[in-house]
């Protein structure tokens, strides 16, 4: 297996690679993975706020997501995992807008061969998963925020890349796996999670942070436009 990684960016590889592997950990991976886990029948990524909206109303949905890490008004849930439980969401479609995880899988979706979410909490199921597949060429991209790679989100690249059996990695790779060394009490100061603390957030914080929180792997159905469990 040949891996590359994208940190908060993204080229011309993904089109040749045989999967994608997208990670928002803070929150909008761990929030899809933890909602499909609790019965989500799908989660359909949106734009935009209005699109969230649109789509909400066409299949009469649960909509659910945030701007600047707070819930819309007019959207039932927010981008908090922990209100995913199964009583509310489960056998329910759901669109989920956030301010970079969903737009970086909306593009992903509509350009790349195969694309799994990735996250700390579900870090040792999607190992397994690449592992059994055997693809030659994977691409794991990282959200970060405004272009900007995010700690978070580097060190659960890192996890993924440390724990697979490549032959072949990219200098980028080389980079994230010395990040997942790193104290989880350090990444836990990351400026995003220190932003969710300072709003009331950090149990989400602290369970996007636990791995294999869900024993689960989600991917893209192909011209769906959702995300579903495989």
């Amino acid at each position: 297996m040949e891996i590359r990684v994208l940190l908060g960016t993204v080229d011309s590889s993904i089109v040749d690679s045989d999967a994608v592997v997208a990670i928002d950990v803070l929150r909008s991976s761990t929030t899809i993975l933890t909602a499909l886990a609790n019965g989500a029948e799908s989660v359909i990524p949106a734009a935009s706020t209005d699109e969230a909206l649109s789509i909400g109303s066409k299949f009469q949905a649960l909509v659910g997501g945030e701007v600047n890490s707070v819930r819309p008004p007019m959207f039932q849930l927010g981008n908090s995992p922990l209100e995913y439980v199964r009583e509310r969401i489960g056998g329910k479609t759901i669109v989920l807008y956030t301010s970079s995880g969903t737009r970086l899988l909306r593009f992903l979706m509509a350009v790349s061969k195969k694309v799994l979410v990735g996250a700390v909490v579900n870090v040792s199921s999607l190992v397994e998963h690449l592992e059994k597949t055997g693809f030659d060429r994977v691409t794991i991209i990282t959200a970060g925020r405004i272009g900007s790679p995010a700690l978070e989100d580097s060190y659960c690249a890192g996890l993924i890349v440390k724990n697979l059996s490549w032959r072949k990695c990219d200098r980028n790779a080389e980079i994230v796996m010395k990040i997942a060394e790193l104290d989880i009490n350090v990444v836990k100061k990351s400026l995003h999670a220190l932003e969710l603390v300072k709003l009331g957030l950090e149990r989400d914080v602290d369970y996007s942070l636990t791995p294999d929180s869900v024993r689960v792997v989600a991917a893209a159905v192909p011209f769906k436009g959702c995300i579903r469990l495989l």
